[in-house]
């Protein structure tokens, strides 16, 4: 396996693509490297060994260390042998490596979850463990424009309101996730390893049609390709609107409201906030109530439903959100709990008592 390049040793265009990885990453990541290390998810496949390439060639520019980390999910009989080829291409290329095997499938049942939801969860929750032992600055993941554009599919698809219809986040501060390469073709990282002649495995679960992601990559995409040669340009665009109209709507809630972070506690919204709140605002400020009530999903139905009970004065009228949690219409607002306790709850708003 040939030497990973520094970014003096790339081809113009190669150098120019790190280039303008190392641009959006500045963009979105608020906070400077500094000399510390940062942990690279690397699965073996094309996309991770592209980012590996990527970051030794802007490691210098950015001042950070790399460490590579690796998952076994223990799902395909040859899951052992990427184990193998990630060790190999970290000790060829002088990266530091750490890897583990989870039983993906036996967490999935004792989770009560899907086999996807089961190995995102164990992948992340494996991934801060060594961004801790490290010292790490943030985990980097390899997701790129066109995993972006599934992401806007998969989102529309299951019912999701904006801005989230935008897509997953660049930079991820609960998580201290790092996406650099969402701006990024796979066809340009292709292209990169291809020309520096390097190697990756391909995950043949990637091709399972079981699987919604798969059937949205392999039959939904090239649909909307067909009718715009440059759709993924489109959902980058869409993207950027999203995160500008994210920052609006925070901005917006803050203004009128302070619900504290998700912590399960009871939290309760004043008709005096909802009174001075446009509808959009409200919508907005019922789903952070709910989030931070508890895990679970907010249905956009389910907030209408909730926008509709207020407004007609429906007191005592309760709607179910997903994860044992509920918001009731009160005499003087709107609380929200995973389980009412008998005292009431402690109003969110900004310095306004409650009636």
């Amino acid at each position: 396996m040939p030497a990973l390049p520094g970014l003096q040793d790339l081809p113009p265009w190669a150098a120019h693509l790190c280039l303008r990885v190392e641009s959006f990453l500045t963009g979105v990541f608020p906070e400077t490297l500094d000399g510390r290390p940062v942990v690279l998810a690397v699965s073996g496949g094309l996309d991770s060994i592209a980012l590996a390439v990527i970051f030794q060639a802007l490691s210098r520019r950015l001042g950070c260390s790399l460490t590579i980390a690796h998952m076994d999910h223990g799902l395909r009989v040859e899951s052992g042998q990427d184990a193998v080829f990630v060790d190999v291409f970290c000790s060829e290329a002088g990266l530091s490596c750490q890897s583990v095997r989870r039983d993906v499938r036996a967490l999935a049942q004792s989770w009560k979850a899907g086999i996807e939801d089961a190995g995102r969860r164990a992948r992340y929750e494996w991934l801060e463990e060594v961004r801790q032992q490290r010292g790490a600055a943030c985990v980097v993941t390899a997701h790129h424009l066109d995993d972006l554009a599934e992401d806007q599919l998969l989102r529309l698809i299951r019912g999701a309101g904006w801005p989230a219809l935008g897509g997953m986040r660049a930079w991820d501060g609960a998580r201290r996730v790092l996406r650099p390469l969402l701006m990024t073709r796979k066809a340009e990282l292709r292209h990169l390893l291809e020309d520096l002649g390097l190697p990756w495995r391909e995950d043949a679960s990637n091709q399972d049609p079981a699987y919604a992601r798969n059937r949205v990559r392999a039959d939904i995409l090239p649909l909307l390709t067909r009718e715009n040669s440059d759709y993924l340009g489109a959902a980058a665009e869409l993207w950027r609107q999203a995160r500008l109209d994210e920052i609006h709507w925070n901005d917006a809630m803050l203004g009128v409201s302070t619900i504290p972070p998700e912590d399960g506690g009871p939290v309760f919204l004043p008709d005096t906030t909802l009174h001075s709140s446009s509808q959009a605002l409200r919508l907005r400020l019922y789903k952070r109530a709910v989030e931070a009530a508890g895990p679970g999903q907010a249905l956009a139905g389910q907030l209408h439903n909730l926008d509709e009970a207020w407004r007609k004065r429906l007191t005592g009228k309760i709607i179910q959100f997903p994860g044992g949690k509920e918001a009731r219409v009160e005499r003087d607002g709107i609380s929200f709990a995973a389980s009412l306790p008998s005292n009431p709850p402690i109003s969110v708003d900004t310095g306004l008592p409650r009636r």
